[in-house]
């Protein structure tokens, strides 16, 4: 799918600067011929905008170094430790890379903007649907920043490589509200729906594309449609449930759900968007670089086991979620535990040595096993590091969370009628959908053996798909017309392909209530943020900026912004805390 476009990989190269977040000596180092922009063509930009945000929109280290965390953290997606400092999050290199990354690809986006205005107006509509991707990729991006940071700067960055005036780019890098950033996602997102439901690119346009999409849709017109409304659905639910855009939201929803042939979105896993994995090029081997973050047996919350319906003693039973084979592997007595955050860290510790040396002494011995369980090796976590599943997808956006996404706003009346039943019928589509996503990414692994499927403790378990039927009898078993059950199957679904989107369900509607220590001695972070901090560079570099928007947009006190709430959260807590413990 890759196809031979990397030579045009290479514009992404030509703009590289972030406003406000380097110095003058770092911009003449890194960039110093502006004017070699002009040679970019539309389409090869729009590449270079796909490759930017290569990164964060697909399952590469980077990304999930950071949210192991941060969001992973937060979310309760995974469970973790009570060491000190363990609410800090990654750290600010991190949180730097996040925030640079982003605007590298907005930069990008700028060249295509400033390329397709300089066109003859009789080659603009040949042009045009790159420019409304580009966009629609870039609103994505911006509803994540928005979500980890809140309030950033957007419509005056991004200039710094047209005319080298490092002091009037720094000038316009204004951190812009968030709510006003949320009304001009949703506005360019109605504008990118209108445009392909209005006829969409001519065939001149549509052959171009086809030579520089490397996504899943490979210039598929529908796809893209059905993405940029499915995308409308994620952020139009995000701001219905709380906050001063309700109306904006539910308005949203309505506008797509109730027109159906205009608007269509993903309905199956078919249509799942995303792009494939290729281990011909590093850039795009997900398999390899996620088991670079996760080979090492990240273990799940409680909060994650109970929502999998696993008993207190970590054996599967009838009633237990058929997705928890392919999701996580067990203990070598099949157990699934996760770490009990009422004891300290020291005695996590100890349960798990005593443990491997009871498997130790066993006849045969098992070595290299742990007490708890982790993220299933076969199918994400990989074997070792750098030995991952080469066929690893990176999901966008799956026809499960459309579907539970309408089970929500159905359930409760953004946009649209209440309906329980209409509700019902796409929760339990949902839970269907999800569970087949699941057990196909297990079951087109690179190091899945359909006679002998592998463990993470090397020892073999018999791996068999339940039936459809058994599928559909447990998702109309889980079902309750009750917000907190279908947000926990939202959640559930994002699991290890998205722990933002996964924390901004918890954050939003403060399900499934995860339960957490405090930390006594880390007294900044003493327990989970509501956001991330601005990154440090911007401190350095965009400090007048920075400075106005800590004071606007960060609450008395808190000078890290961690425990902030965005507007769109829910105004109680998303967590809840047991004993302190170290």
């Amino acid at each position: 799918m890759k196809k031979n476009i990397f030579s045009s990989i290479a514009v992404a190269g030509l703009a590289l600067m972030t406003l406000g977040a380097c110095s003058d000596s770092e911009y003449t180092e890194k960039y110093q011929k502006p004017s070699t922009t002009k040679t970019a063509t539309v389409p090869d930009v729009f590449t270079s905008v796909l490759y930017k945000g290569n990164t964060w929109m697909n399952p590469m280290y980077y990304r999930y170094y950071c949210q192991m965390t941060t969001s992973a953290t937060y979310s309760g997606i995974f469970g973790n430790s009570n060491s000190k400092g363990r609410f800090m999050g990654a750290g600010e290199p991190r949180y730097n890379d996040r925030w640079k990354n982003f605007y590298d690809m907005l930069t990008q986006y700028r060249l295509l903007q400033k390329t397709y205005n300089g066109l003859d107006d009789s080659q603009k509509p040949n042009n045009e649907v790159f420019l409304v991707l580009s966009r629609v990729l870039v609103d994505a991006q911006l509803h994540e920043m928005l979500s980890l940071f809140g309030s950033v700067p957007f419509n005056g960055a991004g200039t710094l490589w047209e005319n080298s005036d490092y002091a009037g780019a720094k000038e316009k890098a204004v951190y812009e509200n968030d709510t006003d950033l949320y009304k001009q996602i949703l506005q360019e997102l109605q504008d990118a729906a209108d445009y392909f439901a209005n006829g969409g690119p001519n065939s001149v346009a549509q052959a171009s594309l086809k030579n520089k999409d490397y996504t899943r849709a490979a210039g598929d017109i529908s796809l893209w449609q059905k993405y940029i409304n499915s995308l409308r659905l994620r952020i139009g639910l995000h701001l219905a449930t709380n906050g001063t855009l309700v109306a904006e939201g539910k308005a949203t929803i309505a506008n797509v759900l109730n027109n159906p042939s205009k608007y269509p979105v993903i309905e199956s896993n078919d249509e799942n968007m995303g792009v494939d994995a290729s281990t011909a090029n590093d850039d795009f081997n997900f398999g390899k670089s996620l088991s670079q973050a996760l080979h090492g047996g990240y273990t799940p919350s409680q909060a994650y086991l109970d929502a999998l319906n696993v008993p207190a003693n970590g054996i599967p039973t009838a009633d237990t979620d058929p997705r928890l084979t392919v999701l996580l592997d067990p203990n070598p007595d099949g157990e699934y535990i996760s770490y009990d955050v009422t004891k300290s860290n020291q005695e996590i510790s100890n349960i798990a040595s005593e443990k491997q040396k009871e498997y130790a002494q066993r006849t045969p011995s098992i070595v290299g096993a742990g007490y708890y369980c982790t993220l299933d090796s076969t199918a994400y976590a990989g074997i070792a590091e750098y030995n991952g599943n080469n066929n690893t997808f990176g999901l966008w956006i799956s026809a499960a969370e459309v579907s539970l996404s309408k089970s929500e706003a159905y359930l409760m009346g953004y946009g649209v009628s209440k309906d329980d039943a209409k509700a019902k019928e796409n929760f339990v589509n949902g839970v269907k959908q999800s569970t087949d996503y699941f057990w196909n990414v297990k079951t087109t692994s690179s190091f899945y053996d359909a006679k002998n499927p592998n463990d993470s403790y090397y020892s073999k378990r018999e791996c068999v798909k339940p039936s459809d039927e058994a599928i559909l009898a447990y998702a109309e078993k889980i079902w309750k017309p009750e917000q907190s059950v279908v947000a926990t199957q939202l959640w559930l679904n994002f699991s290890w392909t998205n722990t933002l989107e996964a924390w901004n369900v918890t954050r939003r509607t403060g399900f499934p209530k995860v339960t957490f220590s405090a930390d006594g001695i880390t007294t900044n972070y003493p327990t989970p943020a509501n956001r991330l901090p601005y990154p440090s560079d911007e401190q350095n570099y965009n400090q007048q900026h920075y400075q106005e928007a800590v004071a606007k947009y960060y609450g008395n006190g808190d000078t890290y912004g961690y425990y902030t709430k965005l507007f769109w959260a829910t105004t109680g807590e998303y967590y809840k805390l047991s004993g302190v413990k170290q």
